[in-house]
């Protein structure tokens, strides 16, 4: 048996959406699937087997469709400037909320009664389950279908999802909070239906997460490397790039593909990947060793292998145990991304670093000029100055490295 977890995460979910879309065309099938918040809610839909309806919503998804709220107190809400002209808008606003105690869900909960069909999961083949927590018993509930009460599943799903800056509602007699708090990603719930083999959807949200680790437990995970927003970011433009993100990242891990932020095939092997890390002219090692502040009392070839490859990889997050490949991929994709290469595509290594040269090529100054405005020019964070050491770094191999030489 095959079974499927998503994690909650709100306005995120569209990222599960387009796993979803990569699982049908692979044809993926699963038997059970859990979720928690809006996994639960994508799950109900994966159960009743509407791809379609779900692609519809979060396609066309708008803030109004969660929530009664003005769309400009939301644009203020979601970070934007709160000038003298609209501060008692915005107070006006804090004020309902306070007094009604939170921002009122019902068109969340009219979509969900909308499209929530309980005859056709409780018929389902499949199972289901997902999490919530009874604020009135303060305990977790940790519910499958066939538990529910006739004629309730889109009241526990609604209980699910409710987030605390909703208007609390009762439920039998019973205030719910969003299932976050307690599981945000459930898939304990399959493994005690007797599920091995689990393909968790992460969203890499707040909330609480419980620790599965069973020797006879596999769980594939398929997570984000892109920022996927805010959990209130229910905008199209953002739920969009969300969908395609999830379409994408499943397909790397489904299909074998290498690289983070980008989509490649036909990777490396360490023989070549070593090779073209030890390719660099003399004067590039040099200016490297400058830059780190390195002693240069070693050996040219000695300070690039034991000391400037492991920085790279520092610089990059790739972790201690990478390989040559992984560093050369995190090179490649890191020039890439300073080009704004379009990350929704299945390259080739050779691919990916001939088309990102090519540009940098083509407008070398328009690059760099943008790079300049991409990074904030403060030192004082260390990832801040992470970046900024990464973009002279690369600089410098465009500049003096046999396999990316420009002049």
């Amino acid at each position: 048996m095959l079974g499927l977890t998503l994690e909650g995460g709100g306005a995120k979910g569209a990222y599960q959406v387009g796993a979803w879309q990569a699982f049908r065309q692979l044809g993926l099938e699963f038997q059970g699937i859990t979720g928690t918040s809006v996994g639960a809610l994508n799950g109900a839909l994966m159960i009743q087997e509407d791809f379609d309806i779900a692609y519809d919503i979060w396609y066309n998804i708008t803030p109004h469709m969660v929530m009664d709220i003005d769309d400009r107190i939301y644009e203020m809400l979601s970070g934007a400037q709160i000038n003298n002209r609209s501060i008692h808008i915005f107070l006006e606003e804090i004020r309902k909320f306070v007094k009604g105690f939170g921002f009122d869900a019902r068109p969340l909960e009219n979509l969900i009664k909308d499209t929530i069909k309980e005859e056709k999961i409780i018929q389902s083949p499949k199972e289901f389950g997902f999490v919530t927590v009874s604020l009135t018993d303060f305990k977790p509930l940790e519910i499958y279908k066939e538990e529910i009460p006739s004629g309730k599943i889109v009241d526990y799903l609604m209980a699910s999802s409710y987030l605390p800056i909703f208007k609390s509602k009762k439920l039998d007699g019973k205030k719910f909070l969003d299932g976050s708090f307690y599981n945000n990603l459930p898939i304990d719930m399959l493994y005690n239906k007797g599920y091995k083999k689990i393909v968790a959807v992460r969203l890499l949200s707040i909330g609480r997460i419980k620790k599965v680790e069973k020797e006879d437990l596999e769980v594939i995970y398929i997570q984000p490397y892109r920022d996927l927003g805010g959990v209130m970011d229910f905008t199209k433009k953002r739920a969009r790039y969300n969908m395609k993100l999830g379409y994408f990242d499943t397909i790397r891990v489904l299909k074998g593909l290498e690289g983070k932020k980008y989509y490649i095939k036909n990777g490396l092997c360490e023989e070549k990947a070593l090779k073209f890390l030890m390719s660099g002219e003399e004067k590039m090692i040099k200016l490297l060793a400058e830059l780190y502040h390195l002693s240069p009392i070693k050996p040219l070839n000695r300070l690039l292998l034991e000391e400037i490859i492991p920085k790279w990889a520092l610089l990059m997050d790739l972790g201690e145990g990478c390989s040559y490949a992984d560093i050369v991929i995190g090179l490649v994709e890191t020039l890439a991304e300073y080009n704004d290469i379009n990350p929704f595509y299945v390259y080739t290594l050779e691919g990916l670093l001939r088309r990102s040269i090519e540009i940098y090529c083509k407008d070398k100054q328009k690059v760099e000029d943008k790079q300049k405005k991409l990074l904030p020019s403060a030192d004082f964070l260390p990832t801040i100055g992470r970046e900024k050491l990464l973009e002279k770094t690369i600089k410098v191999l465009l500049r003096h490295h046999e396999g990316l030489l420009l002049e």
